[in-house]
């Protein structure tokens, strides 16, 4: 019987650990590195190549459209020369991007399952293979984020897209007053997207969020789309639209961790 899933853990900070001759930007989903080039496929980071190294040895093994989960994936913030919050930052923001874009690897377009590693950090982990093992958490021991002012900045970025655009569906006993925190935001990027005539560079807000073709609305709370200037409609999903209506929706990245 043909296994129908298959896991990976990929580390690109292991690259760089222990070897100062890995290109640094390499390990990185945006970096600015030159590309490496293995026969028709053209790589601009370590783990597409990783992640299409199995891809392969799959097709040489006869399982060619097997699934495949990256089932542990992350970035240090301590314990290393290269192991710091920006980096980390950077990698897992570029990732999550990257695997949500449907542009896949070179080997396999689609969307990327991904498992960020890990949650909080690991007091009692042992050191053995290095100081970085007790520090792959987005949250620190004490469950305080890594980044604190990026949280802070979720809410500043919600403000400044509700500012520019229309929020008044947030409001207390209006439709979308029920959303979570990042619902709130998601809403807010979106309506700022939409206002903004749907150009790629207005659902960014740092990194904090992802164009998508997904409706999003939920709990009776409609996400606008706009088809042409001036004016909107909403998506309903069982009538059909999306016969003659292109999704697009900008929304807050949801992350989703291995502890």
């Amino acid at each position: 019987m043909h296994p129908l899933l298959s896991n990976v853990n990929i580390y690109p900070f292991l690259g760089l650990y222990g070897n100062d001759h890995f290109p640094f930007d390499f390990a990185f989903i945006n970096g600015s590195n030159k590309v490496l080039i293995d026969g028709n496929s053209v790589y601009t980071n370590v783990f597409d190549a990783n992640l299409d190294t199995l891809y392969w040895a799959l097709e040489k093994a006869g399982y060619p459209d097997m699934h495949v989960i990256v089932g542990e994936v992350g970035w240090p913030t301590d314990g290393d020369k290269n192991a710091n919050v920006q980096n980390s930052k950077r990698f897992n923001m570029g990732l999550l991007k990257h695997a949500l874009s449907g542009n896949g690897t070179p080997k396999r377009k689609g969307i990327i399952d991904i498992y960020l590693f890990s949650l909080i950090d690991e007091d009692a982990k042992s050191i053995a293979p290095g100081n970085f093992e007790r520090h792959w958490g987005i949250f620190e021991f004490d469950g305080r984020p890594q980044n604190a002012t990026e949280f802070h900045y979720l809410a500043e970025s919600t403000d400044y897209a509700c500012s520019l655009s229309d929020c008044t569906a947030l409001g207390y006993g209006s439709s979308c007053n029920g959303l979570t925190l990042q619902g709130n935001a998601s809403y807010a990027f979106n309506m700022y997207y939409q206002v903004h005539n749907q150009m790629d560079w207005n659902c960014d807000f740092s990194g904090l969020a992802i164009i998508t073709d997904e409706n999003p609305s939920e709990k009776g709370c409609q996400f606008p789309v706009m088809i042409s200037h001036g004016s909107t409609l909403l998506l309903d999903q069982h009538e059909g639209l999306s016969n003659i209506l292109k999704k697009a929706f900008c929304g807050y990245i949801f992350l989703v961790f291995l502890l």
